[in-house]
């Protein structure tokens, strides 16, 4: 079954979403876990030493004495105006409530506990406590419970400074409560009449408590982004390769289908001119033989031609290579005049325009020659002007010569001029499926300029020409 390059695309990233998305989730669950677990003996600590002095107490050292001389003086009080009606007990209340949270704030003890505790267990001087009450219920007679005061439902008369989300604040800096920094949650309760049920707790954290816990993370953050980058170069690599050989066994089929049909040609014909040799009829006349000799000759030489090619790129290297000294200007012209002169082309002209002083140029004779013709049978190959019409320059600059061959052909767009050089390809455009060739020509032309030491550039703009530009170096 085969895949397209769209699917295969689609696959990829499906697949690298979610080998990211488990890195992330793997890691965000560590984060979560170190988050919990953070400062996990510093919360024991302070909380051993926090409920052995409440042992007997309420809030912090100190606290019953104050919370008693309010809610128990008061209970009975409380009662009746909870009988009067709910406008005035809550009138009654807010006003009991008010003056416990301010004198609890004023009596409070637990700024020396803490710090004690912190010198004693020698912890960090930046951490902090928030000491809150939560929630209080009155137990009047009969055991009825009444809700005098909850976190969730704070009365009017307290500033939003002393409101947290878990209580009333009544000590402490601390500005975000949370479930991880929970050293102690209390509930005390009296199942008696005339009396009250109370919770608080008590938090303690950093400052900084997130920056902190990302710098214990940070090994396991940098782990998985190496991890995650890793997966991308992986797949990137894996992507490129793929796209490679996919490419590479496209230019092979193209390859098989282009030498088959190539060779096919005049196979084929060699075949029939030989069964005609054969026929009585034909070698009764001596004059019907010639022109079939003529044509498997032909046909011959154009098999040689491919073979010939298609060898030729496997010999071509720097090492190997055999140079002489020509004089360029004169050698383009003796390669120009031939070419022109077996020209079966109509309307076709290869123009030299030659540097004024001698180019005395090494090189390898037959490779040159092979590379310009390719160059401009590609060139009338590629053209459907009705003049076709190609240029040939030669100019120094500096220590530069420029051989430059033009043409008026159909150009090629900027996407394939990257690829026009690779072995077996073969530029596909509307029109020229008909075109045939082996896609060697251009390759064939490039390893002949790269063997040589040369370089070589290329400008070309669809439907007005091809410029290809080769740089030699020289020393005047």
């Amino acid at each position: 079954m085969r895949y397209s390059l769209k699917t295969h695309k689609g696959v990829s990233l499906v697949g690298l979403v979610l080998l990211i998305s488990v890195v992330f989730y793997l890691t965000f669950n560590t984060f979560k876990l170190t988050d919990e677990q953070y400062q996990a003996v510093e919360k024991s600590l302070i909380n051993e030493r926090y409920t052995q002095r409440i042992r007997n107490d309420k809030v912090f050292p100190g606290g019953v004495a104050i919370i008693d001389r309010y809610l128990m003086d008061n209970i009975r009080a409380l009662e009746t105006a909870y009988q009067h009606g709910p406008g005035v007990f809550a009138h009654e209340r807010d006003l009991v409530l008010d003056s416990m949270f301010l004198a609890l704030r004023q009596g409070n003890t637990m700024d020396s506990l803490f710090a004690a505790v912190k010198t004693e267990y020698e912890l960090d001087e930046d951490l902090e406590y928030l000491l809150t009450i939560n929630a209080i219920q009155l137990v009047f007679s009969n055991m009825m419970l009444v809700n005098a005061y909850h976190s969730a439902n704070p009365p009017s008369f307290l500033a939003d400074s002393l409101n947290t989300p878990v209580g009333v604040r009544i000590g402490g800096e601390l500005n975000t409560p949370l479930p991880q920094n929970e050293i102690a949650n209390i509930t005390v309760s009296n199942a008696e009449d005339y009396n009250y049920w109370m919770t608080f707790s008590l938090h303690a954290d950093h400052r900084n408590r997130t920056w902190r816990v990302m710098k214990l993370m940070m090994p396991t953050f940098l782990v998985a982004l190496f991890a995650i980058g890793c997966v991308v170069s992986i797949y990137y690599v894996t992507y490129r390769n793929w796209l490679s050989q996919k490419k590479l066994a496209e230019m092979k089929s193209d390859f098989v289908n282009s030498i088959t049909h190539e060779f096919n040609t005049p196979l084929s014909t060699i075949i029939v001119a030989n069964k005609n040799m054969q026929n009585d009829s034909i070698l009764a006349n001596a004059e019907n033989i010639k022109p079939l000799t003529k044509i498997i000759e032909r046909q011959s030489f154009r098999l040689q031609k491919l073979f010939d090619q298609v060898m030729d790129i496997t010999t071509m290297d720097d090492s190997s290579l055999q140079k002489e000294s020509y004089e360029l200007n004169q050698l383009l012209s003796e390669i120009i005049t031939d070419y022109n002169v077996k020209l079966s082309v109509q309307n076709t002209a290869v123009i030299l325009n030659a540097a004024s002083r001698p180019l005395d140029v090494e090189l390898n004779k037959f490779f040159f020659t092979t590379m310009l013709l390719n160059l401009f049978d590609n060139a009338i190959k590629y053209n459907r002007s009705e003049h076709k019409r190609i240029t040939v320059d030669t100019t120094v600059a500096e220590y530069t010569i420029k051989l430059r061959i033009s043409d008026n052909g159909t150009g090629i767009p900027d996407k394939e001029i990257e690829h026009v050089f690779e072995k077996f390809y073969r530029f596909q455009k509307q029109g020229a499926q008909h075109i045939s060739g082996l896609g060697l020509g251009l390759y064939y032309t490039y390893q002949c300029i790269k063997s040589h030491g040369w370089t070589l550039s290329v400008e070309s703009k669809e439907n007005v020409g091809s410029q290809f530009t080769i740089h030699i170096p020289y020393k005047s």
